[in-house]
């Protein structure tokens, strides 16, 4: 399997239709997000955090995925509740942080005319000392909806080379909304599974006649970076979908989902 097609059977490319109409939310902060500045504050001092950071919010779901300069990969997926005293409540699914082990933030949320900025009270304590971060985040601009637009996660992914099928092992979700998507994925390195890598890749997207295509715009992997991908997808339904990607050699990669209700 070539490079292109090991990091493109990770990407896990969703299935996505598309409507000529606005997004639109209950929760009153369904969109897409660019991190502009991030700052913690501890001792009566603040540090200015140099992260790349996109954040997705759905009606119900949200997901963010970040890189700093030394390439580490943080990454966070979970439902959501924003009360009228514009304060969001985040219980996490799964994040680079706690894996499995649920998280629960409470976010004092400022709207701004292309924005809101994000602070997080009670960030953590270390050594006795209370540290608050803020984010101030820009809005992209939404593209086109769809009925499917929302969170998926991976069920099962396999390679098919010749008579053999090989499982691979990865967690992997993935959530679209107006056009973008992100994907975040943590996947064993050795054998033993003592070495683990995270990673993620986010971008937009179009769909057409089954085709999905996707323009990956961030990512740890520079393999992806600006990387156009054309993939037939099948859907099983509202709440299912397979696609296959076709590599050299006639191996093939395929990757089953399902939506997270």
């Amino acid at each position: 399997m070539n490079k292109i097609l090991i990091y493109a059977a990770l990407l896990s490319c969703l299935i996505l239709g598309c409507k000529k109409k606005e997004n639109s939310s209950k929760a009153g902060q369904a969109g897409v997000y660019e991190l502009e500045k991030q700052v913690i504050t501890g001792r009566g001092k603040d540090s200015t955090i140099k992260r790349t950071q996109i954040k997705i919010y759905t009606d119900r779901y949200f997901m963010y995925a970040s890189m700093v300069p030394d390439s580490s990969v943080g990454f966070g997926v979970g439902t959501y509740t924003l009360d009228s005293g514009n304060r969001i409540t985040e219980r996490s699914i799964y994040t680079s942080r706690a894996l499995d082990s649920s998280l629960t933030y409470k976010l004092e949320i400022t709207g701004k005319p292309n924005g809101y900025i994000q602070s997080i009270p009670d960030y953590t304590t270390a050594k006795g000392v209370k540290y608050v971060l803020k984010e101030d985040y820009k809005k992209l601009a939404s593209g086109d909806t769809s009925i499917l637009d929302g969170l998926w996660k991976m069920e099962k992914t396999y390679t098919i080379k010749g008579k053999d099928t090989i499982a691979t092992k990865v967690r992997q979700y993935k959530i679209f909304w107006g056009g973008h998507f992100i994907f975040i994925h943590r996947f064993p390195q050795d054998k033993a599974e003592t070495k683990f890598k995270n990673g993620f890749g986010t971008g937009v997207f179009t769909f057409k006649d089954d085709m999905l295509r996707e323009e990956e715009q961030i990512s740890n992997y520079a393999l992806l970076r600006n990387h156009k991908f054309a993939i037939k997808i099948t859907l099983n339904g509202n709440d299912e979908y397979t696609q296959v990607i076709n590599g050299a050699n006639d191996e093939q990669s395929v990757e089953i989902y399902k939506r997270v209700k």
